[in-house]
């Protein structure tokens, strides 16, 4: 096999051909990968994939907020006890790509906070005025490096979309500030399934 090939990074095509087995092999490998993974790697088709980061969001009740900086990696946000707010990202969104209107997936966030009393309650997606998602009660703490939330029935997007993001803040003597790095949306061509009969 060729050392130096190898070196510079191949594919698995490539691997195949340099070690001589050429497409037999490549056959006979796909016909052993389970059909689990052959339908997960169907079911991925994102188009577009968007993020904004953490300082672009916005703090909808600011006398609810004991302090809040915007840093180069993340918005700091410290809640006052007792108190819930709503943090929102606006989202840049194509709508069209080749003639083609995109459909919203999933969206995304990615943040922590400082103790069990400061917590994400409720996520909200809008399309414009039109709410397109709600997860309520989804009462997240701590590390949550990537929360994938999906957007049912894939929508068609229209007009621009909005995270918008229910928070908590307990009465216990804890820490409740919350770091937002980035929110993000998928996007896709994929039509939503048709229901179950």
């Amino acid at each position: 096999m060729n050392e130096q090939a190898l070196a510079r990074g191949t594919n698995r095509r490539e691997l195949l051909k340099l070690s001589g087995m050429g497409m037999l092999a490549g056959v006979a490998a796909n016909a052993l990968t389970p059909t689990k993974a052959h339908a997960a790697a169907e079911a991925v088709n994102i188009v577009y994939a968007s993020w904004i980061h953490g300082n672009g969001m916005e703090v909808e009740y600011p006398e609810r907020i004991a302090s809040q900086q915007h840093v180069g990696y993340h918005f700091e946000v410290e809640g006052n006890p007792g108190t819930n707010n709503w943090f929102h990202f606006a989202i840049p969104t194509p709508v069209i790509i080749n003639d083609a209107r995109l459909r919203v997936d999933a969206v995304m966030l990615r943040f922590t906070t400082a103790s069990a009393d400061a917590f994400v309650r409720d996520v909200h997606v809008y399309d414009g005025e039109k709410r397109i998602a709600v997860h309520d009660g989804v009462n997240l703490s701590g590390d949550n490096w990537f929360v994938k939330l999906v957007v049912p029935d894939r929508p068609e997007v229209l007009w621009g979309l909005g995270i918008s993001i229910g928070v908590g803040f307990g009465v216990e003597m804890m820490d409740h500030h919350m770091y937002f790095v980035s929110a993000g949306c998928n996007f896709t061509l994929k039509e939503p399934e048709p229901p179950e009969e």
